[in-house]
């Protein structure tokens, strides 16, 4: 007759002379009133947990042992623990390195207001220094293809100019349209204190072929046609399209960034011009509206604005175009790995773009404000 084994004990704890005696199986069926007891345990209380009679640990036991401890020395009761069976030893120090019980770990130094500093002139330093290796490599196959022009991308050049105008011309009309109108109200109510509410048209006509207008398409084009080439270069860094690029012995600055920054440049000032005739428009609205017939409108325009206003739009167009297409290029070139490199290439171009953009039209007030152009 075969003998049965003896079943297992259920798990209990018996305090006698100071000790707390943990006896069975400590596992994850041990119900939580079994620590019942700790409610009643006084800073007076001198424990010793003795574990030499446990037959069986998991790490849930384990972890409800340290938790009974923990509470235990918050009441204040004083503790020793007795050793552990050499067998559960290694699921022991297990739960204590997992619930932060076993060695303590040195916490990170938080480093100072001075460091993060340096991180972070560092960082913009490596990054200013990649925008202009960048630069520089744009403009040497630039000048290239100025000698040989028969060497260029042109049709692709031509199918983005194509996507960047006429899929970008609704948006853009329509902020430059809406920009208009803002700003002949805003500008009419100070102008009818006066009763000149006629040089509205001046205002709008100036602001928006000599500023306004070459700034909201490139603010447009960031957000639009700068992030689509951050997106689209990055995604095929990631994909190591580049890197097959770079081993079949082309360039991927001269065979895809050069035909997008080419293409941009290109567009901008078509698209600048306009959104020059969307907001002027906005603005002959508005003198409409105030009892001025259309033609008043226009040939104030004449009176006031020159080539010189015109050709400044366009210069900064030109600047601004080249502008959001090589920096939105650079970022998706120098995308990272993983889909989220893609992301935050794509952010850091519109970030980026922003910030040169509004650099580049203040340095371009000061400067001709100091010629008087």
């Amino acid at each position: 007759m075969n003998s049965q084994p003896a079943p297992e004990r259920a798990f209990q704890i018996i305090k006698e002379n100071g000790q707390l005696r943990l006896i069975g199986q400590l596992n994850a069926r041990v119900k939580p009133k079994t620590w019942d007891f700790l409610l009643h345990i006084s800073p007076r209380d001198q424990l010793r947990w003795e574990m030499s009679e446990l037959t069986a640990l998991d790490l849930n036991g384990a972890s409800q042992l340290i938790w009974a401890m923990e509470t235990a020395k918050a009441k204040g009761a004083s503790l020793t623990l007795g050793p552990m069976p050499a067998e559960f030893e290694p699921i022991w120090n297990l739960a204590q390195d997992t619930l932060g019980q076993g060695a303590k770990y040195p916490k990170p130094k938080k480093p100072t207001l001075l460091e993060e500093t340096g991180e972070t002139m560092s960082a913009v330093w490596s990054d200013l220094k990649g925008l202009l290796g960048f630069l520089g490599e744009l403009i040497s196959h630039g000048t290239r293809l100025i000698r040989a022009p028969w060497t260029g991308r042109w049709a692709l050049v031509t199918n983005i100019m194509e996507t960047a105008v006429v899929n970008s011309l609704p948006v853009t009309a329509l902020v430059a349209f809406l920009v208009g109108l803002i700003l002949a109200f805003q500008s009419a109510m100070f102008m009818k204190m006066f009763g000149v509410e006629i040089f509205v048209a001046d205002l709008v006509g100036l602001a928006m072929i000599r500023e306004l207008g070459a700034l909201m398409t490139a603010i447009v084009l960031t957000g639009r046609t700068g992030s689509a080439f951050s997106a689209e270069l990055g995604s095929m860094k990631t994909n190591q399209e580049i890197d097959a690029f770079i081993t079949l012995g082309l360039s991927p600055v001269r065979d895809l960034a050069m035909p997008r920054v080419l293409a941009l440049t290109l567009a901008t000032p078509l698209l600048t011009v306009l959104a020059d005739l969307a907001g002027l428009i906005g603005g002959n609205l508005v003198m409409i509206s105030m009892g001025f017939p259309v033609r008043v409108f226009w040939d104030e325009l004449s009176q006031h604005i020159d080539a010189s206003d015109i050709s400044t739009g366009i210069f900064k167009a030109f600047v601004f175009g080249f502008t959001v297409a090589a920096i939105g290029c650079q970022r998706g070139l120098a995308a990272g790995d993983g889909p989220e490199a893609v992301g935050q290439s794509t952010t850091k171009g519109v970030v980026t773009n922003i910030i040169f953009v509004a650099f580049l039209d203040s340095l371009f007030a000061v400067v001709f404000y100091v010629l008087n152009w």
